[in-house]
């Protein structure tokens, strides 16, 4: 019987993950799990726009990638200002180098117990994770529309989806927000062919988790309480969830949350 080719899938591996003739901007790049999604997605043929506050964190992915044969280019970004990322995509515009892809993973985690959050942790927390991730997310998807579509994909978090411990309260809510947006973007987009996901990480080995683990015994509690695949999680664990959502294999996904938790929401 011939194949329907209404309904029928993308052509199988490796084009199905295929990032080929794609570019991908990737927000706080310089960080460990920034620079491990620009990995996965220049190893899968996308040409890499790595951007973050920092400019030297965004060269230092650059020099990284480039070691590795992937086409990058490095962007000094304030993704908290609306005016900076207006000006980054006019300016990408204007190169012929705007993003198939939006990676929104930029984020800051300033923990403290709901008695004691001040209103400043709570404005800087809800800036980097909700605003940048929301406006960025706005400025990516009209030029999409544009364009016929694209992918966007937000980086949430197990705390989102449940509570992850004590002084979480401000970053949980910021990433609970996350989800939730994602959820009205991807209703609100598709049918201008934009799909919008998000990541949930679960706890990941990266500069920004090391004040939660202070010591060997407090990670083998974590591992042993909460996290059924027996480890904690490393920066490349989201390599294969980021080409998923930005690549054909999920051309039919969005609005989802994707979670990379080693099973801990599942262990509550």
């Amino acid at each position: 019987m011939p194949a329907d080719h209404a309904t029928a899938p993308p052509a199988g591996p490796p084009g199905l993950f295929s990032l080929a003739g794609r570019t991908a901007l990737v927000t706080g790049a310089g960080g460990g799990l920034g620079r491990a999604q620009c990995e996965a997605l220049g190893t899968a043929g996308a040409r890499i726009i790595a951007s973050d506050l920092h400019p030297a964190a965004a060269e230092e992915t650059r020099a990284y990638l480039a070691r590795r044969s992937i086409d990058c280019s490095a962007l000094e970004l304030d993704a908290t200002s609306t005016s900076a990322v207006e000006a980054a995509f006019d300016a990408l515009e204007a190169a012929g180098d705007l993003p198939d892809v939006l990676v929104n993973n930029a984020g800051v985690s300033l923990r403290n117990s709901a008695l004691e959050a001040t209103p400043e942790e709570f404005d800087t927390t809800l800036a980097v994770n909700l605003r940048a991730t929301y406006f960025t997310a706005q400025r990516a998807a009209r030029a999409m529309r544009e364009r016929g579509g694209g992918r966007i994909i937000n980086l949430a978090s197990i705390g989102g989806l449940v509570v992850d411990g004590e002084r979480s309260s401000v970053y949980d809510a910021s990433k609970a927000a996350v989800v939730q947006v994602t959820k009205n973007m991807a209703y609100e987009w598709g049918r201008y062919g934009i799909r919008v996901n998000a990541i949930a990480p679960g706890y990941m080995r990266t500069a920004m988790t090391t004040d939660l683990l202070p010591d060997r015994a407090e990670e083998d509690r974590l591992v042993a309480t909460h996290i059924p695949l027996g480890r904690i999680g490393e920066p490349g664990d989201l390599a294969g969830a980021v080409v998923f959502l930005a690549s054909d294999a999920s051309a039919y996904v969005t609005g989802h949350t994707l979670t990379v938790d080693g099973g801990w929401v599942v262990s509550l």
